[in-house]
């Protein structure tokens, strides 16, 4: 799918009083924490394993760590998160253990420099520095030409290293069920969703090997997709984005039997978001 009409400001889409990707003050400690730094080591390294996994009891593994262990990074890997927002997810792999962390976006007010992680208010173009893992968390679909900013990707990855898009899939359960009320369409931000086969195709040609594909959709594909069939804006205040007690018109069963859905479908492939590592020769 592609947008058809692009407006002339995409920044007025991104206003950073409200666009979510930007709404959490990032808060930095001055070291890793002691003992997630523990449970780290056990859950990506299998080091520290009595007390690891004592610590790791009933624990659920939040999904930096499944991230991390995909593309196999290191504490001291530079890492490059691209779309990064305010930066909450490099701030979440900081209280983990890792030490060398960059985030790009060029839709933030302004860069920020807290030591061991770094917000720079730029796009993908104007990075020279090549790195270890380069990550695109559903940034890419908002991104002009991906055949470019692919071969742009493969440019700032170092030889070895490891490149991780998540994005929307076209053409799977979202599209299938809701049509133009899937979430996953958002325009005008999306400016292309692909299919599985031409996400593979746009990564071949770029030169990489695609080392892992999975999908990883979740509840919010149905609810919030529920939601703008009924005519329900996504930041309305009734919206269960913002009612997860229980309050909004999904009750905790609907929710409950929406990730159970989801789950199917990701298990059969025919999941709406996905999971793509690549690897740089």
């Amino acid at each position: 799918m592609q947008l058809q009409n692009v407006p002339d400001n995409l920044g007025k889409y991104y206003p950073n009083e409200d666009y979510y990707s930007f709404k959490l003050d990032l808060h930095i400690r001055k070291k890793a924490d002691l003992l997630r730094k523990i449970k780290a080591d056990y859950l990506l390294f299998g080091k520290n394993k009595i007390l690891g996994s004592l610590l790791s009891i009933g624990y659920k593994l939040p999904e930096q760590f499944q991230w991390m262990k995909d593309v196999k990074a290191k504490y001291d890997d530079a890492i490059l998160d691209i779309g990064t927002g305010n930066g909450s997810l490099l701030a979440r792999l900081f209280q983990i253990g890792f030490t060398n962390l960059t985030g790009i976006d060029p839709f933030i007010n302004a860069s920020q420099d807290y030591g061991s992680i770094k917000i720079l208010k730029k796009d993908i173009y104007q990075v020279t520095e090549q790195y270890d893992v380069v990550m695109m968390h559903h940034s890419l679909e908002h991104m002009f030409e991906p055949q470019r900013v692919l071969k742009q990707a493969m440019k700032i990855t170092k030889p070895g290293g490891s490149v991780m898009i998540r994005i929307p899939i076209m053409g799977n359960y979202g599209w299938q069920q809701y049509g133009v009320f899937w979430c996953g369409i958002d325009a005008p931000r999306h400016i292309f969703i692909p299919s599985e086969k031409q996400m593979r195709k746009l990564a071949e040609d770029a030169g990489f090997s695609v080392e892992k594909f999975y999908y990883d959709s979740s509840d919010y594909l149905i609810w919030s997709s529920e939601q703008y069939k009924k005519g329900m804006p996504l930041h309305d205040p009734k919206s269960h984005m913002f009612n997860k007690d229980g309050s909004s018109m999904f009750s905790k069963e609907d929710i409950k039997r929406f990730r159970a859905i989801m789950k199917v479908e990701n298990e059969k492939g025919n999941g709406d978001t996905a999971v793509i590592c690549l690897r740089k020769p």
